[in-house]
């Protein structure tokens, strides 16, 4: 296990890389402070040890990586019975020996990283569990016989706690999922080192503070039974702060329909007898997405509609057309045609992208995505032979590119920095698929397909002409993108699969199809 190196004692590179990080976050967070009590946030710290697990080629954990993990908070310090205790800004510093990270991607120079800790609020015999979830943006990697440093930084959820006593938070398991610019997202799984301290923080509750309802009776609604069964008691709570989490999905958010032409040119050729077209009024629905976009020139990746920030929600007119036919004259010939087709619309939240320029300068960017309407085919040709079933999703998008930085530093690039036209998606779904099968939109599954992006046009202030930088880094053919859809909600009196779904994380795999 390396030696641990003090704050106070850190290398350069490492302020750099936690200077940095909240460089880029103080335009993102709300930073409203506590809420919980009159007294200013204190800062607080703890330097914790860990060991992570790296996988081998199959993904399994097969050695240990001691990791360090400085949590930093800015709690109030003390808090009052019944009201939200917030824990600021809160910061996952981790870091590692750059030598044990090394296998995992050879060919990347950079990486951005999404942590999830566990967290458990504890008073008395009572305890509550929350996930706190920071990112880190882009990190130069250092050299071997360096330490990587990745600074994550975010919001996270609120404590409330019904009497006096002192609140202590303990950490728990770690969970790390690093994108490098060159090649595929890891996941590492870390516990806390055996006997090593597990404390984040902990502030008192004075009893003065408390509020006329009896202990144990929260301050809003009660918790139901099963809220405390999960939590493991009533008297501490844990709720999402509303700046961090998305909204739940009502039934009104679903029954949205979209509206708009077909792309039927991705259809497949219709029978020679018997072919009919029925519009229909659609069913409305609604599902999420997530999927990763690979650059080919760069070899790397990027998280679309990503879970752990705010998704957008996929809205679905389902079966707004079928069609029939036949392929012999004979109307008792079993061989058919079959044909339905759906529309749908995505406002997807922008992703944040690290590539290289000139193969060794990081360049990181925001990238937006205007997406038009979404046609949607589920295809049987001959419907006595079901390999023969295809499904489609085909739209069109442009991208524009913004927030800029290279090698750290912010480039202005304007706020018409974009495609300098729209280029067509169409993904496929496999209903075979190894990984994830899709049959049909209400089922979902993995969709796959490779893009061409066109050109770069707009890029560049005062004169300066950046245009071409970004389109020999990004633009070009063959650009993978792997979605995985989860099945859809069909709202109404009798709801079927909702809420919807959070989908996993597809996986990248190189020239692949399903």
């Amino acid at each position: 296990m390396p030696t641990i190196t003090r704050r106070g004692a850190r290398p350069h590179t490492a302020r750099l890389a936690s200077a940095t990080a909240t460089a880029l976050l103080v335009g993102l967070l709300s930073g409203t402070g506590s809420s919980a009590a009159d007294t200013a946030p204190v800062a607080t710290g703890a330097d914790l040890d860990y060991s992570c697990g790296l996988p081998d080629h199959n993904g399994v954990p097969s050695a240990d990586l001691a990791a360090r993990v400085e949590v930093s908070t800015h709690l109030p310090g003390s808090a009052v019975a019944g009201k939200p205790i917030e824990a600021g800004d809160v910061g996952v510093e981790v870091s590692v020996p750059r030598a044990g990270t090394a296998d995992l991607f050879p060919s990347a120079t950079a990486v951005e990283s999404t942590s999830t800790l566990a967290i458990e609020a504890v008073q008395g015999q009572e305890r509550a569990q929350a996930t706190w979830r920071t990112t880190a943006p882009g990190t130069a990697l250092p050299p071997t016989g360096d330490t990587l440093v990745l600074a994550h930084t975010g919001e996270v959820p609120t404590v409330t706690v019904n009497a006096s006593g002192t609140l202590r938070l303990l950490a728990g398991a770690l969970t790390l999922t690093l994108t490098p610019d060159v090649g595929a997202p890891v996941s590492l799984s870390c516990a806390p080192a055996p006997h090593g301290a597990r404390e984040v923080a902990r502030l008192s509750v004075p009893e003065s503070a408390e509020p006329s309802a009896p202990a144990g009776t929260p301050s809003a609604e009660p918790p139901t039974k099963k809220e405390e069964e999960e939590s493991g008691t009533g008297n501490v709570t844990v709720a999402p702060r509303s700046a961090a989490e998305p909204p739940p999905v009502q039934d009104d958010d679903c029954a949205h329909m979209p509206t708009g032409k077909l792309d039927t040119s991705v259809g497949e050729p219709p029978p020679p007898y018997r072919h009919t077209v029925t519009d229909l009024e659609g069913i409305p629905m609604c599902a999420y997405a997530v999927g990763l976009s690979t650059v080919r020139k760069q070899n790397g990746s990027m998280i679309i509609n990503d879970l752990a920030g705010t998704p957008g929600l996929m809205h679905v007119r389902g079966v707004v057309r079928s069609e029939g036919g036949g392929w012999s004259p004979d109307p008792l010939d079993l061989d058919g045609y079959s044909q339905i087709w759906s529309l749908a619309e995505l406002d997807l939240p922008d992703a944040r992208s690290t590539f290289l320029s000139f193969g060794f300068v990081p360049v990181s960017a925001a990238v937006s995505f205007e997406t038009s309407q979404i046609t949607i085919l589920t295809s049987q040709p001959h419907t006595i032979d079901p390999t023969t079933a295809v499904n489609y999703v085909a739209f069109r998008q442009s991208l524009r590119l913004h927030d800029v930085k290279v090698n750290g530093t912010p480039l202005d690039v304007g706020p018409s920095c974009r495609t300098e036209k729209s280029f067509r998606v169409v993904l496929n779904g496999n209903m075979f698929s190894k990984e994830y099968p899709y049959v049909n939109v209400f089922s979902g599954g993995l969709l796959t397909g490779k893009v061409d992006i066109p050109a770069f046009t707009g890029c560049g202030t005062g004169g300066e002409n950046l245009n071409g930088l970004f389109t020999a880094a990004i633009s070009g053919p063959g650009n993978e993108i792997r979605m995985n859809q989860a099945p859809t909600c069909l709202p109404g009196e009798f709801p079927v699969a909702c809420p919807p779904a959070l989908p996993e994380l597809p996986s990248i795999k190189p020239d692949s199809s399903s």
